[in-house]
């Protein structure tokens, strides 16, 4: 499997670089549109659903079905945003990375996919929790990258045609107008996942998890909450 990967994303290498970058829909950020998402990519679980957050007050927090194995952050993107993201950037050119080879990590070079990614990121670092169809478009796409580098994922979701087109089918079903895919969107979705008791923030658009330097117990679920707020 990991050789005809790596075929692939040569294949795919080949005289791309000059091309434009893909463009999808993107996604709608409630729950509703997540859940029918999941199915389109062939996740099945009974017993895990995306739900709104209304609050980080311990009374609000109570209300969030336990326990907690991911949480999808959407936010406007600002210039202050950016300026700190740049900085980051800056750090991260001069410092080793330093996360588990366990996260499964990817890159963002589809526009518009932060959504997808994000719920990418949710599911395969949870994947113990979750089955998946291995008729459905995740199953294959996780299988066919486990072995690459987020580079390289990110190089094989730009020739993901299933991949994109489950995104794009669920995103003409929100109850918001549907956004063009060639429009600019200042919403960005980041996902933080508890591995091994640590917590990491996972943005496609950084180039590696961003470790926290906070400790989250097993049997505390919802500290993945608390953390996870700015």
């Amino acid at each position: 499997m990991s050789t005809g990967a790596e075929i692939s994303v040569a294949a795919a290498n080949a005289g791309e670089l000059n091309k434009p970058k893909p463009r999808w829909m993107p996604l709608e950020g409630n729950p509703e549109v997540l859940n029918k998402y999941l199915k389109n990519l062939g996740v099945k679980s009974d017993d895990y659903e995306f739900v709104e957050i209304i609050g980080f007050d311990e009374e609000l927090l109570a209300f969030v079905p336990q326990p907690v194995s991911a949480v999808l952050l959407i936010f406007p993107i600002t210039d202050e945003h950016e300026k700190h993201r740049e900085k980051e950037f800056e750090q991260a050119a001069h410092t080793p990375p330093d996360y588990s080879q366990a996260i499964y990590f990817l890159r963002q070079s589809v526009g518009n996919a932060c959504g997808s990614i994000a719920v990418i990121h949710s599911i395969a670092n949870n994947l113990e929790k979750f089955q998946l169809d291995s008729h459905k478009p995740l199953a294959h796409f996780l299988e066919t990258t486990k072995l690459m580098t987020p580079e390289q994922r990110a190089e094989h979701l730009k020739h993901a045609l299933d991949m994109a087109t489950a995104n794009d089918t669920i995103a003409e079903e929100g109850d918001s107008d549907v956004i063009d895919r060639d429009e600019h969107v200042n919403l960005h979705f980041v996902c933080f996942v508890n591995v091994n008791n640590e917590l990491y923030e996972l943005d496609g658009r950084h180039p590696h998890p961003i470790k926290h330097s906070v400790k989250i117990q097993p049997e505390q679920s919802l500290d993945l909450l608390r953390v996870s707020q700015f």
